[in-house]
This record gives C-alpha cells, sequence and structure tokens, in this order.
C-alpha cells in the first residue's frame, strides 16, 4: 500500500495565491485555450466529463465545450474546486508544476505578467518554505521550477544557468547537478566536483586562447594563466588602467583561495583514500568553497564573452 505525503503547501496558501491571481486579472492559461493548457499536466481524456455534463464522456470534450465554446460556463477559478483538477488538494509537486507551467514562454509571452505572478506565487509560498525560481532557458526565456527553500539551493540554480550560457553540455550539468546535491550529503564529492568544474572552465578558455596548457602547472598556475589571458579592463570606466589595477589585485587573491581549495580538496576531497572513520567538512563550508569555485567560474566565462569550446578533466 502507497501512503500518500501529506501536502506542505497548504490550501490556505493555494487559495491566496488563487484569489491575489483573480484580482490581478493575469488568466492562467496565458494565450493558450484552458484544456490544452491543463493537458499538458493533466490526461484530461482520460478523466471523466462533469456529472452535469452527459454528452461527453471525458474531461477534455467537456472543458472545452465549457470553456471555448462557451466560454463563460465556468467561473474563473473553477480549478480549485472542480474534482478531477482541485488544486487546493492535488500534490505539491503537482501544483508547483501547475504554477511554473503558468509562466512558460509557450504559455506567457508578457515579461511584465510573469514577474507579476512570480511575485504572487513567492509572495504567498514563503509562508510554507517554497519557492519559484529560474532553472534554465529556452531560446533566451526563463524556464522556472518550484523547489523548497533551502540555503543556497536558489542561488546554485541560478549558478547553473548562468554557467550554461557558455559551456552548455551534459558533461558541465552533470558536474553542476552533482555538486549542488552533494553540499549538504557529501562535502568532499562537492569540493571535488567544484575543483573539477574550475580546471574545466580554465582549460577550455585556454585552449579557445591558443594558450597550450602545461600538465604541470598547479591548480593557482592554471587560474594565473586563465586570468592574465583575459580582458578585464573596464570599458566604460573615467580611470580605466587604475580600474584594471584594482581588478587584477582582486583577482591575484583568487590565488590564495582557489590553494585553500586545492588543500581542502586534498584533505577532504574525492579521489583520496579515506579511514573507515572519515568525517568530512560541515556544510557550510562545502557550500563556501562551491559559491566561490562557481562565482570564479562565472566571471571568467563571462568576460570571455563567448561560447567556449569544453576541454573535459579528469
Amino acid at each position: 500500500m502507497v501512503v500518500k505525503k501529506p501536502n506542505v503547501i497548504t490550501s490556505i496558501t493555494r487559495q491566496k495565491i488563487a484569489d491575489a491571481v483573480l484580482l490581478s486579472r493575469i488568466f492562467y492559461s496565458g494565450k493558450l485555450e484552458q484544456p490544452t493548457f491543463l493537458n499538458r499536466l493533466f490526461d484530461l481524456k482520460s478523466l471523466p466529463s462533469s456529472p452535469r455534463e452527459s454528452r461527453y464522456d471525458n474531461a477534455y470534450d467537456d472543458i472545452y465545450q465549457h470553456t471555448v465554446n462557451n466560454s463563460h460556463d465556468y467561473p474563473e477559478n473553477w480549478i480549485y474546486s472542480d474534482p478531477r483538477i482541485n488544486l487546493l488538494h492535488v500534490d505539491d509537486d503537482l501544483y508547483l508544476k501547475f504554477l511554473c507551467e503558468t509562466l512558460h514562454p509557450v504559455v506567457r509571452t508578457d515579461n511584465e505578467e510573469v514577474q507579476k505572478l512570480l511575485s504572487i506565487y513567492n509572495t504567498n509560498l514563503s509562508a510554507d518554505s517554497f519557492e519559484i525560481i529560474k532553472i534554465d532557458e529556452i531560446s533566451d526565456q526563463p524556464i522556472f521550477g518550484g523547489v523548497r527553500k533551502v540555503l543556497g539551493k536558489a542561488q546554485s540554480q541560478s549558478t547553473k544557468v548562468e554557467i550554461k550560457k557558455y559551456l552548455n553540455t551534459a558533461y558541465i550539468e552533470s558536474k553542476i547537478n552533482t555538486m549542488s546535491r552533494a553540499i549538504d550529503t557529501d562535502t568532499d564529492l562537492a569540493i571535488g566536483t567544484a575543483k573539477e568544474l574550475l580546471e574545466t572552465a580554465c582549460k577550455s578558455i585556454l585552449k579557445q586562447k591558443g594558450v597550450l596548457v602545461d600538465t604541470a602547472w598547479t591548480l593557482p598556475r592554471l587560474i594565473k594563466e586563465t586570468a592574465n589571458s583575459l580582458d578585464f579592463k573596464p570599458k566604460n570606466a573615467e580611470f580605466p588602467d587604475k580600474a584594471e589595477t584594482s581588478i587584477k589585485q582582486v583577482l591575484n587573491g583568487i590565488g590564495t583561495i582557489v590553494q585553500g581549495v586545492t588543500e581542502l580538496r586534498n584533505a577532504y576531497g574525492t579521489g583520496h583514500g579515506k579511514d573507515a572513520d572519515f568525517k568530512g567538512l560541515e556544510s557550510k563550508y562545502a557550500k563556501l568553497l562551491v559559491g566561490v569555485v562557481s562565482e570564479i567560474v562565472i566571471i571568467f566565462l563571462a568576460t570571455n564573452g563567448e561560447t567556449t569550446e569544453l576541454i573535459e578533466t579528469v
């Protein structure tokens, strides 16, 4: 017997969202007809028609009749009370998928409406420790997903989207996913994967710049060579030379940070033998290292400014 998990997103929160969306005059199905939209989430042909509708034997034809052919038969919020859809009580995953689907670029192209709905959703979902965040892009348009509000979760997702702009491959995505998932459960794996991601980005940029990478280079040397290959001079600064000097001073500090990452990786990361009773770093330190490495990767890739050909590291 499968026991259904109780919902965390309460019917109170869901009703508040329904009321706020109704007041906003933004319709959930966007530019799609209601049955077309709902069929993206539910197999309407397999659901029954309403007991009051004897002409049809499935929900799709029933809903089409009363929302398209006769567009004012159903009240605007009928999907919350209709037992076939029942958004007040469906499981959390399906409810979050519904909210995210209302923001999908196939459904909605008005960015002002997207931002308004996003604000309504997150303002109310916060009470139940959920949020809707950008998790990907399609044709330069955001794709959203619903997640529990965990420290660093939203940041790791936005980092993934940013890096994929420049290194959009299954290999990179797997590294980012592994790193993000392991932060709270396997800190040495998170640290080791962060180092591999940094090496991948640096070697890929250097290859594109025509710089031969010496296999004997340490990670700090790899960082230094990558920084030297990129143009960090601000184009619109009042004193660009002074600004460049300051930026390079900051970048020089990256070597120290990366050395710390390397030492921690050697002590706590994957790839080195551990005693049976070995205890890894606390997750807060893994979050710090993953965050630092991710930001270094992003600034290098963004400064490079174009899609970078991938060099996989082992």
